[in-house]
């Protein structure tokens, strides 16, 4: 197992020096587990099977940790597992021996901040029961909008404006947890709801979807931040954002993103990728985000784009 630290002079590095300290006290356990330090001498290299990677996820999943993320890397042979700050020693450790004899397939990331659905945020939209979040796509000619399933949960009304005056339409399906999508019911929706994300003081046309791919160069855009770009890190993530909100086969990038980005869309070129789940961090000091793929959303249920 491995541990990377992507925080720098905060508050987690300081409360993150006891992590010598979590891999001492599971010594005992260290010739089933393999765990190396950055700088440390070397551990015999171990290789595990497809099969054992997967067990590996399976038991991080079983922990219930909130404020973890982990993909299997079949290609490096390894399970990355992300933890956020608001994750214990204690919670680590818990971990660790759940993976048992394939805990050596984890590698582990810290990252700053806490997972969290980034709830209230392309351009905005209000629900009815009180919190806003940002429009996705528009999908089927403009009949339904596309946004996060953290935001439609609960199925309420939503709204083009904070006052609540400008009726958009009602929620028609919500897909949370598990996946992270929903469709609002645009009312009187089609030609007056063009295929196209707001970038700043310009639009975009969207002609199609996409598949992500590590590497890919992305835009996000979203009400409380506007519109970033970077590029995607990571594919078929699963989150736990605590609370028994648990979201699987994201994608993972390096855009930053803060609560009211929510449902916001995420695109690359001239193609919709993803909407915004939810991350750690601000764009401030940077993040990590994740986001609902956009080929599920739509693949689900037969619709289209644009």
């Amino acid at each position: 197992m491995r541990i990377k630290r992507t925080t720098t002079g905060t508050r987690g590095d300081r409360r993150r020096r006891g992590l010598g300290r979590v891999l001492a006290i599971s010594a005992g356990l260290a010739a089933a587990l393999a765990l190396t330090l950055p700088g440390s001498a070397a551990a015999t290299a171990q290789e595990f099977t497809t099969a054992q990677l997967h067990a590996a996820a399976e038991a991080v999943e079983s922990t219930d940790v909130g404020g973890t993320a982990w993909s299997v890397d079949e290609e490096t042979g390894t399970v990355t597992v992300l933890v956020d700050q608001s994750v214990s020693d204690k919670e680590l450790r818990q971990i660790l021996r759940s993976a048992g004899a394939n805990a050596g397939a984890l590698e582990i990331e810290e990252v700053p901040g806490t997972f969290s659905p980034l709830l209230r945020g392309g351009q905005a939209i209000y629900a009815s029961a009180g919190w806003r979040c940002s429009l996705g796509f528009n999908v089927q000619g403009g009949t339904y909008a596309l946004t996060a399933g953290h935001c439609t949960d609960g199925y309420p009304a939503w709204y083009s404006n904070a006052a609540r005056t400008a009726y958009l339409g009602p929620t028609a399906y919500s897909n949370f947890p598990g996946a992270d999508y929903g469709y609002i019911s645009v009312s009187g929706g089609s030609s007056a709801n063009p295929s196209q994300v707001v970038c700043g003081s310009s639009t975009v046309n969207i002609t199609g979807i996409a598949n992500a791919y590590v590497g890919m160069p992305v835009t996000r855009s979203g009400s409380t931040t506007g519109c970033r770009s970077g590029s995607v890190t990571g594919l078929n993530f699963t989150v736990n954002y605590g609370g028994g909100d648990i979201v699987y086969g994201m994608i993972r990038t390096n855009v930053c993103a803060e609560p009211g980005d929510s449902g916001g869309p995420l695109w690359s070129g001239n193609s919709a990728v993803g909407l915004t789940s939810g991350g750690s961090g601000n764009c401030t000091i940077g993040g990590t985000t994740f986001y609902e793929p956009v080929t599920r959303a739509l693949g689900n249920h037969g619709i289209s784009l644009p």
